[in-house]
């Protein structure tokens, strides 16, 4: 099992340092800005609605193949026991993309990250959980001009809530007595500025 490990580890490592083509026209260096649209599913137990998402991030191609992202995410979810209230998670992430072909039109990647995520609710309660975990994507993006990229990903935040307010967002947290799981899945239509 080692010795698999061990040869995972190496092979990542030599695509990682393989030189990419340089080609200035389709150059993943420098600062970019992405938009996400898509939807979210979340787990059965918060018995809420799949929603729609949305994301905004900020990221700096610091490689031909590496880009750094920090990003804010929320989607809307409505009660599936009372239509008429809503629940929205917000997140704010910071992660590294990785594109396997960097200077071709057609480039797929993989994102991993960490996050932290509240999931508040719109009543008069005032409840705000808070958790923190892991994030990652796997996806491709068109690159349909110099400056600009349109792309679909999939993507998995694996996290628990273990922390709550009764005073919103701006309140202090306390511990919950037991997690609550908030692991998330979906897909999102991305459009990037290069």
């Amino acid at each position: 099992m080692k010795w698999k490990m061990g040869l995972l580890v190496a092979v990542l490592t030599v695509i990682a340092v393989i030189p990419a083509a340089a080609d200035d026209k389709n150059s993943n260096i420098g600062l970019k800005l992405n938009l996400g649209l898509g939807g979210q599913d979340v787990p059965a137990s918060l018995d809420l609605e799949n929603g729609g998402a949305a994301s905004l991030s900020l990221g700096y191609g610091v490689s031909q193949r590496v880009t750094l992202w920090l990003g804010m995410n929320g989607s809307d979810h409505v009660h599936e026991l009372d239509k008429d209230r809503e629940s929205s998670i917000v997140g704010v992430e910071l992660g590294m993309q990785y594109k396997f072909r960097p200077h071709e039109k057609f480039r797929p990647y993989g994102k991993f990250g960490l996050g932290t995520y509240f999931l508040g609710t719109e009543d008069n309660t005032g409840r705000v959980l808070n958790g923190g975990g892991v994030n990652w994507a796997l996806g491709a993006e068109y690159r349909l001009a110099r400056f600009l990229s349109i792309g679909a990903e999939v993507f998995w935040k694996d996290f628990d809530y273990t922390q709550f307010s009764t005073d919103g967002v701006d309140g202090d947290f306390n511990d919950l007595p037991e997690a609550i799981t908030g692991n998330t899945k979906g897909l999102m239509i991305n459009f990037t500025l290069h």
